[in-house]
């Protein structure tokens, strides 16, 4: 039987990850605002379609392996790339 303490170590574990998650979203978003400016300079245009698609294929693949559902990351990712282009175009725009 698991004791209350048991599950508030759980926790713990989980708030740290979810802290974790956070902060690589942060770092990922950086890059993504480094790419838009060199995009901008350079005269990219923001939408990458092929990319996207290369990057919801492999993080699929990755979270297979672990054990998470690639459904899920998939769709995760759909979220997380649209927020990526909404900045590239926040920044190609300015």
């Amino acid at each position: 039987m698991t004791k209350v303490s048991d599950l508030d170590e759980f926790r713990h574990q989980i708030d740290d990850l979810d802290r974790q998650l956070v902060d690589l979203v942060g770092r990922r978003y950086e890059i993504c605002r480094q790419v838009a400016e060199l995009k901008r300079t350079q005269g990219i245009p923001m939408m990458q379609s092929g990319r996207v698609e290369q990057v919801k294929a492999r993080v699929a693949e990755l979270g297979a392996r672990r054990g998470v559902n690639p459904d899920l990351l998939r769709q995760l990712y759909a979220l997380i790339i649209g927020e990526a282009c909404r900045l590239e175009d926040e920044i190609i725009d300015a």
